[in-house]
């Protein structure tokens, strides 16, 4: 889907804006000394995440992607505390950010296969089924974990 910068200029920035993030976060993490760095690493990719998809509703006026705030705020607040409402505040947070992205890549894939082959199509439903199953099983793990 990225083959067309130009054609998608909302999609590419929010890419970019997402793994400029990360590499930047990462090479602070790098340089700090956190011993849990494994799990300060996951937060920083979620964190990341929410920054291309708040850059993505910011560029399409989608403002209903800026509930992202929140859970890049969450996943911040992860990195730095391990304490349970943190905790439970990242899983909703990661949850609100999987639904988000997975509506913008249903989008994107659809108005790439519109604009290469004449017609759109929806994502393929295994997509569907494994974000799905994910989503229930972050919920059980966020309800039943404390």
């Amino acid at each position: 889907m990225g083959h067309a910068p130009f054609k998608r200029t909302p999609f590419f920035y929010a890419y970019v804006g997402m793994w400029l993030h990360l590499f930047v976060s990462t090479g602070i993490l790098a340089l700090s000394a956190a011993s849990d760095w494994l799990s300060i690493f996951a937060a920083l990719v979620v964190g990341s995440l929410c920054v291309g998809l708040v850059l993505y509703g910011l560029l399409t006026n989608r403002y209903i992607l800026l509930i992202n705030i929140g859970a890049y705020v969450a996943s911040i607040a992860r990195a730095f505390s391990a304490d349970a409402p943190v905790i439970t505040c990242f899983i909703a947070g990661l949850i609100a950010a999987l639904v988000s992205s997975y509506s913008l890549l249903a989008a994107e894939y659809g108005r790439y296969k519109r604009e290469v082959y004449g017609w759109a199509e929806p994502l393929p439903i295994t997509t569907t089924i494994l974000l799905g199953a994910a989503i229930v099983i972050l919920c059980a793990y966020g309800l039943f974990s404390n």
